[in-house]
């Protein structure tokens, strides 16, 4: 968490005069509003434990709440974002609060029981005085129920999955972004996310989806090109002449990014 909010505009976690929650940042997308409202659950459910003094039941969710929310599922699906994206792009910032958000939750209720730890990421963070002077976050109002959107991509991630499986195996793929999929969904899920949200979600690079009644997958290798900076097999791999092995996104990150260290050096 500390080393994705490095450069986050709005320091000082807990600070009141600065807020960092992701309604002053920009849009959610779906698995942003869904791991805020997993902490939510975490939130609640700690206080409570804490409440009737049952540390244990504190340790295990926060435990699965970081290995498997956290770590498997959310930092997973957004490190593309975090990586490749400009330094400022709306979905970047957006994630980055939503990580504020829950280093800052994390840091508080960790605190009784990762004391130092709990002290010594309050610090880096800069936030000011001690993570022990400080009250355990409250459940905030959430009404978007990402819940149960998650619930069915992740069953139809599941399908990709095993189609991906068997393509490996016949050495159809080295790599997951390497996959030509084509998603039959049953879900209307699919439906209401644009298609570059779900190819981020199932960490993909080149997704066709169609509906139907039965879910099932097919792969096949893409025919794209593998961009040198992101990894993904795009369309626009191949056809700048400044950047050949880019896609078109790397290609103006690396433009603005070029741009600003010329423009420091003039100053």
């Amino acid at each position: 968490m500390l080393g994705n909010l490095y450069d986050f505009p709005v320091a000082g976690v807990g600070d009141p005069a600065r807020p960092a929650s992701p309604r002053h940042v920009g849009a959610t997308t779906l698995i942003d509003r869904w791991i805020l409202e997993r902490l939510n659950d975490v939130i609640r459910d700690c206080r409570s434990a804490y409440e009737e003094f049952a540390f244990h039941k504190v340790y295990h969710t926060l435990n699965q709440f970081c290995a498997v929310d956290l770590s498997s599922l959310y930092i997973d699906i957004t490190k593309d974002r975090m990586y490749c994206d400009a330094p400022d792009s709306p979905r970047r910032r957006v994630t980055q609060a939503v990580m504020h958000e829950i280093f800052d939750a994390l840091c508080r209720l960790l605190a009784p029981i990762l004391a130092f730890t709990a002290e010594e990421a309050w610090r880096y963070s800069e936030a000011g005085g001690s993570v022990h002077l400080q009250e355990f976050p409250e459940p905030q109002r959430r009404h978007d129920k990402a819940s149960a959107q998650v619930a069915e991509l992740l069953r139809l991630r599941g399908v990709i999955g095993q189609a991906i499986e068997r393509a490996r195996r016949e050495k159809l793929i080295g790599n997951t972004l390497e996959a030509a999929v084509v998603l039959h969904s049953d879900s209307d899920v699919t439906e209401k996310i644009d298609k570059e949200e779900l190819e981020e979600f199932f960490i993909l690079s080149d997704l066709t989806i169609h509906q139907a009644k039965e879910a099932s997958a097919s792969v096949m290798k893409t025919l794209y090109q593998k961009c040198a900076r992101c990894w993904r097999h795009r369309p626009a791999v191949g056809s700048s002449k400044t950047h050949p092995d880019l896609c078109d996104r790397c290609e103006s990150v690396v433009e603005a990014n070029k741009r600003h260290v010329t423009d420091e050096i003039t100053e």
